[in-house]
């Protein structure tokens, strides 16, 4: 059973000019991690809260675990949990209140939910703070705190909506081993973010959204198939012809005084041996997702449309 199947699945929002999706299918295998790229705005909330039930599609259909995701949301919602981008927790409350209550709501046993939200709260490191009322709390803290809530249960699909946003690097890496784990144990998760290394660490397949549209998807290794060269090369600019550097490969300006040349193996020793005689600092690494996003999306930088969430 697919975990999510989306056919011809459109959004306009009422006084909109343009739709903030357009026809989107997709299908998201269970058992896997699952991620939707694309700028602020390029749609990826809105599909994310059409499958969790809280928004209705001006056209198309979507079947969440199976179930018709407008006709039996009930069904859904019993299914599934949410760590929505614009949460927050409740002030008064504190860590182990949100799980714990979070639980007893879902229907978990008095000794289960106890378990559980110790177990979780240890993992995220909120265990020490546990009885800290939220506004006592970090920003970061408090991100944790909802995604100890989603993480606790065992719903079958998880919806992530930047889940680690604001959290510091040892905090993002312990979500992405709760994440791992719970794919582990047959879990499946829809995950939406802007960490590009946080996508290539945990995803199994990616969609590129933008202005509402996919317009590029597949694993890891397919989407560095985008860009045809396989290596890059950072080079400081001081001195160097711009042009001279085209006959390497694609020259980007990072706009920090460095120049990325995309370019084969077989040149990048050419091209570091000309950093070297130019006395000039220069790194070479693979193609990474985040080039492949910037090389998709990255032409229509300041042109916004009139609605996209």
């Amino acid at each position: 059973m697919l975990a999510i199947d989306a056919a011809g699945v459109t959004k306009v929002y009422k006084g909109a000019r343009q739709a903030a999706l357009k026809d989107v299918s997709l299908k998201v295998e269970s058992g896997t991690v699952f991620t939707l790229l694309g700028r602020n705005g390029a749609g990826k909330t809105t599909f994310v809260r059409m499958c969790a039930t809280q928004l209705m599609p001006t056209a198309g259909e979507i079947r969440v675990l199976g179930y018709d995701a407008i006709r039996q949301a009930k069904e859904v919602r019993d299914l599934v949990c949410i760590v929505p981008q614009e949460g927050r927790p409740l002030r008064a409350l504190t860590p182990w209140d949100h799980v714990y209550n979070w639980l007893q709501i879902r229907g978990e046993s008095k000794q289960a939910a106890h378990d559980k939200t110790a177990d979780i709260l240890r993992r995220l490191e909120l265990y020490e703070a546990r009885d800290r009322p939220a506004m006592n709390l970090s920003g970061g803290m408090k991100q944790k705190i909802l995604v100890a809530m989603a993480m606790a249960t065992e719903a079958k699909l998880l919806f992530l909506d930047e889940p680690t946003i604001g959290l510091d690097p040892v905090s993002r890496r312990q979500v992405w081993a709760a994440i791992k784990d719970w794919k582990g144990k047959g879990g499946s998760i829809l995950l939406t973010t802007h960490y590009m290394d946080e996508a290539e660490m945990l995803s199994d397949y990616i969609v590129i959204i933008d202005r509402g549209m996919i317009i590029a998807h597949g694993t890891i290794q397919d989407l560095r198939r985008v860009i045809p060269q396989n290596i890059r090369v950072d080079i400081a600019r001081d001195g160097l012809d711009t042009n001279a550097l085209k006959s390497f490969g694609s020259v980007v300006d990072t706009g920090a005084g460095t120049l990325r040349v995309f370019t084969f193996e077989s040149a990048a020793r050419d091209l570091s041996e000309l950093a070297i005689r130019n006395n000039l600092p220069f790194t070479v690494s693979p193609v990474t997702l985040d080039d492949v996003f910037v090389h998709l999306v990255g032409d229509g930088i300041g042109d916004e449309p009139d609605v996209r969430k």
